[in-house]
């Protein structure tokens, strides 16, 4: 009888030997589990460089900070509002001063814009040249020295574009839109044609004259053709251009009344058209 109670304890130990040591074996399996697992979450971190762990611990606080950025950006702009208030109401600041307005002088001199190249031009320019009457007319609205303006032979294209594009131009004042061209419009011999080509080169702007400016580089071949006087404004003497001298009507024409303000080429031209390397305009007249 004790000889079978020891055998039933002998099976009891060994029994529980072997439960502890699964036991101990799933522990020591769980822990290996989790050692594995922790490497992996560390092996993104371990190969980022010492630089990509500073740039990414500085987003990180980028972001953790943004909303006491935000807290103290507005109490700033509290502040400084509060501290206009105060010096205001106890007479410390005072506005800017108003520039004074400048009564523009209008001048004796005509200029025309040439607008019978219709048929030579693609819809693409028509639409450009437009455009550029547009900027015309403002610059002349705002100069100091306002001249007589003339759009001659319009119609066409250029006429369909303002009726359907720019139909505030039947608003537009001391601007005259003229459907006959020129010569029927002016004495022959006071007319000279702003081209690139002309050999002659004018000096400064007489009042007595009618300046034309075209809306293509064939200016000098139609002042050929109507047997009227041609000139190039002196663009070489003042400002290097990377290519041929041959500006937009817009800018032709804001350098003559810049001119007429001024009454010094340089001036006028690097306003209009300041220095930049490689610049470029858009295509057609000078």
């Amino acid at each position: 009888m004790e000889s079978s109670n020891e055998e039933i304890n002998n099976n009891f130990e060994n029994t529980s030997k072997v439960i502890i040591s699964e036991k101990n074996k799933d522990l020591s399996n769980g822990l290996i589990n989790e050692t594995i697992d922790e490497k992996h979450e560390e092996e993104p971190q371990q190969k980022l460089s010492k630089n990509a762990l500073k740039k990414l611990l500085r987003q990180q606080k980028w972001e953790e900070t943004r909303e006491a950025r935000k807290t103290a950006l507005k109490e700033k702009d509290r502040r400084k509002k509060e501290e206009k208030r105060k010096a205001k109401k106890l007479g410390l600041s005072q506005p800017p001063p108003k520039k004074p307005k400048v009564e523009p002088i209008p001048s004796d001199i005509k200029v025309v814009i040439d607008l019978s190249f219709d048929e030579l031009m693609t819809d693409v320019e028509i639409s450009s040249l437009t455009s550029q009457l547009s900027r015309c007319y403002s610059a002349n609205r705002s100069a100091t020295r306002p001249v007589n303006l003339y759009f001659t032979s319009c119609g066409g294209r250029v006429q369909e574009r303002f009726n359907t594009k720019l139909q505030n131009y039947v608003n537009w004042k001391n601007v005259i839109f003229e459907s006959r061209p020129y010569l029927d419009c002016f004495n022959k011999e006071e007319l000279i044609y702003l081209t690139a080509d002309s050999n002659d080169c004018i000096q400064e702007l007489d009042e007595q004259k009618i300046y034309i400016i075209g809306g293509l580089s064939i200016c000098y071949n139609k002042s050929q053709e109507d047997n009227i006087a041609s000139a190039q404004l002196p663009i070489g003497n003042y400002v290097q251009l990377s290519t041929r001298k041959v500006l937009a009507v817009n800018h032709v024409f804001e350098i003559l009344i810049r001119w007429l303000e001024y009454k010094d080429w340089e001036k006028a031209f690097l306003e209009v058209i300041p220095q930049r390397p490689n610049s470029q305009y858009d295509n057609e007249t000078l």
